[in-house]
């Protein structure tokens, strides 16, 4: 009983460090905000495949890009409003969510609700997007799953995430920890078993200073947010990626 608190006291310990939530490049992760923080958010995903003439078009990056901008404000601790602006199809996303702690048993949730609406064919179209969001803390200081299970209401489809983190404390420079960071979104609901998109997987490098997040990624898809990654990707071509999230507290 004794080692089992002692671990439980670690794992705290060393979670509290963190200025906030070990994010991932796409998943949504269970907030960890105090109340009266605010979080700004940079998405961009290159529209060029990151192996085809890598030094003419550079590495994708100059044939266009999606691009993601992003705010979270915290009402009260792990009660937070979000709002986006995707440049693909001009989506704009409205939600919120509220996430618990498990500490006896290592977890946290969140529930949220998103409305998106975007431009298909000319015509704006709006739908609410639920998801159950579940992370880990810190196993053995240095492993996190996350899990992702949602539903889509425009597309009526269920879609699930699940994301990997292992990383480590850094103590030199501005740098404080690091880690590496992967993703999978498994298609559960297949328009044509032979014919359908490809299984969505992403993988990349975090950095965390006290008030920022670094990320560089590749991934086999250019889209950017759970939903829209749940629905799997046309081929396994790879493209390159980062995120930009600064944490600001009043």
């Amino acid at each position: 009983m004794k080692c089992h608190r002692l671990i439980f006291l670690v794992l705290i310990l060393v979670h509290s460090l963190w200025a906030f939530e070990p994010n991932t490049l796409n998943l949504s992760v269970p907030s960890h905000l105090e109340g009266n923080s605010l979080v700004f958010g940079v998405q961009h995903r290159a529209y060029g495949v990151l192996t085809e003439e890598p030094f003419d078009y550079f590495f994708g990056l100059n044939l266009g890009a999606n691009v993601n901008v992003g705010i979270r404000y915290t009402v009260l601790p792990r009660l937070e409003l979000n709002a986006s602006y995707t440049s693909f199809e001009k989506e704009y996303r409205v939600g919120a969510g509220y996430a618990y702690h498990f500490p006896q048993i290592y977890l946290k949730g969140q529930l949220e609700v998103q409305y998106f609406d975007f431009e298909l064919s000319g015509e704006r179209n709006g739908n609410f997007y639920y998801g159950l969001d579940v992370q880990s803390f810190p196993l053995g200081g240095i492993f996190i799953p996350t899990v992702n299970v949602a539903y889509d209401g425009f597309n009526e489809k269920f879609g699930l995430g699940l994301g990997v983190d292992f990383g480590f404390d850094w103590y030199f420079g501005p740098i404080e920890h690091i880690s590496l960071i992967g993703e999978y979104y498994p298609i559960l609901q297949a328009e044509d078993p032979i014919t359908s998109a490809e299984n969505c997987f992403a993988a990349g490098l975090r950095l965390d200073t006290y008030g920022h997040h670094f990320m560089i990624g590749v991934s086999n898809g250019w889209q950017i947010s759970p939903r829209r990654l749940m629905l799997g990707t046309p081929t396994n071509d790879i493209y390159l990626g980062f995120n930009i999230q600064r944490i600001l507290q009043f």
